[in-house]
């Protein structure tokens, strides 16, 4: 399926958002950890917002923000706090940013838009769409994958070859590639229908992640 510019105009846990990529994008996390360099790769990707990056330890300024606004439900071994609408994931041990995300509530359509246009002024070209609802954005150590390489690779069942070592993910309630459904006011005028929902994105390392999750049994 086609995600060109022209098309795209619970509370959930973020750990448990994370071990869940692996299997969508068919990656195989004991392959990209072959040789030891998996943290300096993610961290070379600068993976991110406001100063955080995925697999970099905080800053003593942003260690002061993780104090002032700490979140009550993280998972263990790790910390989660608020930057702004930013929810931060760390590694409680060694203070190593393991994922970033924001979930925005009756969000308007434009709202969702706004959301997708800036995460591809952010990273780019997207990798692929699932079900219209979700988009992602996968990186190798090399940088971003595109969406032809993705779509040969899984065509041949070569997906882990990609070495895919880290994600953006958004999820929208809406469609986010089509408009807003026309409905009759009662006047016999036609108006856009507008509804609002839920959106969210995540960035991450799922790799990163299950060797955090693995160090904790």
């Amino acid at each position: 399926m086609s995600i060109s510019m022209q098309r795209i105009f619970p509370r959930q846990s973020a750990l448990l958002v994370l071990i869940t990529l692996a299997a969508i994008l068919f990656v195989c996390p004991g392959r990209l950890m072959a040789g030891g360099g998996l943290l300096n790769d993610v961290i070379g990707l600068e993976l991110g917002m406001q100063g955080y990056t995925i697999g970099k330890k905080l800053t003593s300024e942003q260690e002061k923000i993780a104090r002032d606004h700490l979140e009550e439900n993280a998972h263990a071994g790790t910390i989660k706090f608020l930057d702004r609408d930013l929810h931060v994931v760390v590694d409680k041990d060694s203070r190593r940013v393991l994922a970033l995300y924001v979930r925005q509530e009756d969000t308007s359509r434009q709202g969702m838009k706004k959301m997708v246009a800036d995460l591809m002024d952010r990273f780019g070209a997207p990798t692929l769409m699932a079900h219209d609802k979700i988009i992602y954005w996968a990186f190798n150590r090399h940088g971003a994958v595109s969406e032809d390489d993705f779509a040969k690779a899984k065509k041949v069942g070569q997906v882990p070859q990609l070495g895919i070592i880290a994600t953006v993910k958004l999820n929208s309630d809406m469609e986010i590639s089509s408009d807003p459904v026309d409905s009759d006011n009662g006047d016999g005028k036609k108006v856009a229908e507008e509804r609002a929902g839920t959106v969210y994105f995540i960035i991450t390392s799922d790799p990163l992640v299950r060797e955090f999750l693995d160090r904790l049994q």
